[in-house]
């Protein structure tokens, strides 16, 4: 069996890319190829973790009707020569313009996206969900329901790592692309009012995008410059968390946050806003206010002092999220799950 993993890019610091590349790597039965689309967003794009000779771009989103069906020409060729049995598409549009040119096709929904009339009627015939609240999204806009519920996959240690609480109790750590939808101006808008509360926590923002400047320029107005900390791009995002007391993710749209699921793996809890996605990474059992609502920086700036004033109770947080976020992310699991999948779509089973 060979797969095809399809997004529309790969960018390096993308969620969606990055649990693609886990689960291609995590599949053990399964043969896989990767194909993206040409786009003009100048972020660094990750393959190397393609095999050689398994990669191709085809300029799929293009605004012009004829070049579309040109790449898609190339596309089904290109295919049929890999000996493709499958398509697994990480984008709406990409799959049903797949599916419409008779390709075989499995979407998995990453985000709760709002109704879309083109997508209720062109919705794929096989879709999966990453996440209950997307799984829900998904019967709401479309009337389909998905044939699985697969979360985003990511590695944790047997037991939940011990923090120092006196190193990190005045920390916290931000990891998201700088744009709109991860609601950073919120966040930084919420420092200041710590700030003005006579607070001096500090806030490291992990990511790359179009924001940076106007949010440096954000935090010279607040006064809060030497407080937020820009540390860019990197890889290597555990170290950064193992130097914060919790993480937080102040998103309008998220699906199921990988970084969520890291900072959890590192035995950090999460604060999270309200929305469709992160909900579901919320354990039982918790003592602290969370679940914001996107968008309130009085209520997100008090949730922060509460979290900040009891350390060893976010450190009790961070244990539940690990326990209960533990199985469902373990790459292994996840990568038999979709193999499943994939075997019932090709025997004609879903």
């Amino acid at each position: 069996m060979l797969i095809c993993m399809m997004n529309d890019n790969f960018y390096r610091s993308s969620g969606a890319a990055i649990a693609i590349k886990r689960i291609s790597q995590a599949l053990t039965d399964v043969d896989y190829c990767v194909a993206g689309c040409a786009d003009n967003d100048e972020l660094s794009e990750d393959l190397s973790w393609v095999p050689a000779g398994k990669y191709e771009r085809f300029d799929l989103k293009a605004s012009n009707p004829i070049r579309i069906m040109s790449e898609l020409t190339r596309f089904k060729k290109w295919f049929r020569t890999q000996g493709c049995d499958l398509v697994h598409c990480h984008h709406r549009r990409l799959s049903v313009l797949l599916q419409t040119a008779g390709i075989p096709v499995l979407y998995t929904g990453q985000f709760a996206f709002r109704y879309a009339t083109w997508f209720r009627w062109l919705r794929p015939r096989r879709m999966t969900a990453i996440s209950p609240s997307v799984a829900r999204n998904l019967i709401e806009t479309t009337g389909r329901e998905a044939v699985a519920c697969i979360g985003n996959p990511a590695q944790f240690p047997e037991t939940p790592p011990v923090i120092q609480l006196e190193k990190v109790k005045a920390k916290a750590v931000c990891i998201a692309r700088l744009e709109p939808v991860k609601g950073h101006k919120n966040l930084l808008a919420a420092w200041k009012v710590l700030h003005d509360r006579g607070s001096r926590y500090e806030l490291n923002l992990v990511g790359e995008g179009s924001l940076r400047s106007e949010l440096e320029a954000q935090t010279r107005r607040d006064g809060t410059q030497d407080l937020i900390h820009f540390r860019g791009f990197t890889a290597d995002v555990t170290s950064i968390v193992n130097e914060c007391l919790f993480a937080v993710l102040a998103s309008e749209m998220e699906g199921q946050g990988i970084v969520t699921l890291e900072a959890a793996a590192a035995g950090r809890a999460s604060l999270l806003t309200a929305v469709p996605g992160s909900i579901d990474l919320l354990p039982p059992g918790q003592r602290l206010p969370n679940g914001v609502q996107f968008g309130d920086v009085e209520a997100l700036a008090d949730a922060l002092e509460e979290w900040f004033a009891h350390p060893s109770v976010v450190a009790e947080e961070g244990a539940r999220f690990f326990h209960f976020l533990k199985s469902s992310s373990d790459p292994s699991n996840i990568a038999r799950e979709y193999t499943r999948v994939y075997q019932q779509i090709l025997t004609g089973i879903i």
